[in-house]
């Protein structure tokens, strides 16, 4: 059975174990075997023997496993900016067309997300196309087409004591692969710190840090779950060790969303080595006036609760040279390109404000308006950073010749 096939029913393998059982018994070292005993029970003997024969050769071994397991798992980079890795986590391929499941955590908050494949491939745009925040799982899709995707199992049907498998990036070693059994099917209301209103399949196999969002497989390599975080060893009596996945048919639904949400682009991210961070230069070798030329997107935060966004968004667009800018005011901090971060110290009617650039982090701008409330404070800021804005977006001019 490939990745891509999907497994057999009862009856169809029955079927084929019969006819590969009439093509053994046709052949003449077992015409040879059982041409001296009674017709009748030479037959149930031989039918027997290949049948547990026919069937053994079937089943795949641990190795044969892994490899469809690892085949179909990725490995997924989420930075902070400017190329600068936040985490390291694992998915599943479950479509043919570059749909993965991963844990929702894992990618919640990234400025920058990179998808790896077993083969090496990198894919740096990756789009969030549906998340289950209860269930900590996410769906994203990358670029792909033909991707070799698991079959999928019922993980809820999963029984105490059924072998299963885990591939994942523990530790930030790539495809690793551990086995073990199911434990239980659990109530994660049951589990201390892993939320309420679902089911958990409870397994042995071990996992680590970076196992978040694999896949638990069953003996033939079919989905049963999605990793979820680990509970620490030993917190409110947990068995050590235990690993925790949703059941797949719980969240496969994800994997037909129609969100679009682009998450940042990946290509700076790399996996953890001796090498220099490629933060620094980044930050060295782009200036304000390029970033701001480059900028196509806002996100305004404030650290007041005398300041909201929305005063400031609505005072931009009522300056008249905002518009010819080309900004878009963003709601998520993910996508945005420059970050406005107003804030009014307590005891004054001071309120500062900062720009900085989402990639790197660095500060372009700073500056403060004095005002008796944030209302009025939005309009003199707003006026501040576009005569800046206009400024800094202007052509600049070229020199007189000699």
């Amino acid at each position: 059975m490939t990745l891509r096939e999907k497994p057999q029913t009862l009856e169809s393998r029955n079927s084929t174990l019969k006819g590969r059982c009439a093509t053994r018994l046709n052949t003449p070292d077992h015409q040879s075997r059982i041409g001296g005993m009674k017709p009748t029970g030479a037959l149930i003997i031989a039918l027997v023997s290949c049948f547990y024969a026919t069937a053994a050769q079937d089943v795949p071994s641990d190795a044969e496993v892994v490899a469809r397991i690892s085949a179909a798992t990725v490995l997924i980079l989420s930075g902070e900016g400017a190329g600068r890795l936040a985490a390291i986590s694992t998915g599943v391929i479950v479509r043919p067309n570059g749909v993965i499941l991963t844990a929702y955590h894992a990618v919640k908050d990234a400025r920058e997300v990179q998808v790896r494949l077993r083969t090496g491939d990198a894919y740096d745009q990756v789009v969030l196309i549906g998340a289950d925040e209860r269930r900590d799982v996410a769906a994203l899709r990358i670029s792909a087409a033909s991707l070799p995707a698991l079959p999928v199992g019922m993980g809820a049907e999963a029984k105490p004591g059924e072998q299963v498998y885990v591939v994942s990036n523990s530790s930030g070693l790539g495809w690793s692969a551990s086995k073990g059994i199911i434990a239980a099917l659990r109530l994660a209301d049951e589990i201390p710190g892993a939320g309420q209103g679902f089911r958990l399949l409870q397994f042995t196999a071990p996992v680590s840090g970076g196992a978040s969002g694999g896949p638990l497989a069953d003996a033939r390599g079919a989905l049963l779950g999605i990793i979820t975080k680990g509970i620490a060893p030993g917190r409110g009596g947990t068995q050590p060790g235990a690993g925790f996945a949703v059941p797949i048919e719980m969240v496969i639904g994800l994997a037909d969303g129609t969100g679009s949400l682009a998450l940042g682009s990946g290509a700076a991210l790399e996996m953890p080595t001796n090498r220099p961070s490629p933060s620094s230069a980044a930050v060295a070798s782009s200036s304000a006036q390029d970033i701001y030329r480059a900028a196509r997107t806002l996100h305004i935060a404030s650290r007041s609760m005398y300041f909201t966004p929305a005063s400031l968004e609505k005072a931009l667009s009522g300056q008249k040279d905002f518009e010819s800018l080309g900004l878009m005011v963003v709601k998520d901090i993910r996508v945005a390109d420059l970050v406005v971060t107003v804030d009014r110290p307590l005891f004054t009617y001071t309120f500062t404000y900062t720009v900085t650039d989402s990639r790197t982090s660095r500060v372009l701008d700073s500056g403060k308006v004095t005002a008796i409330d944030g209302g009025a404070a939005a309009g003199r800021i707003a006026k501040q950073l576009v005569i800046k804005w206009v400024k800094a977006r202007r052509p600049e001019s070229s020199p007189k010749p000699n």
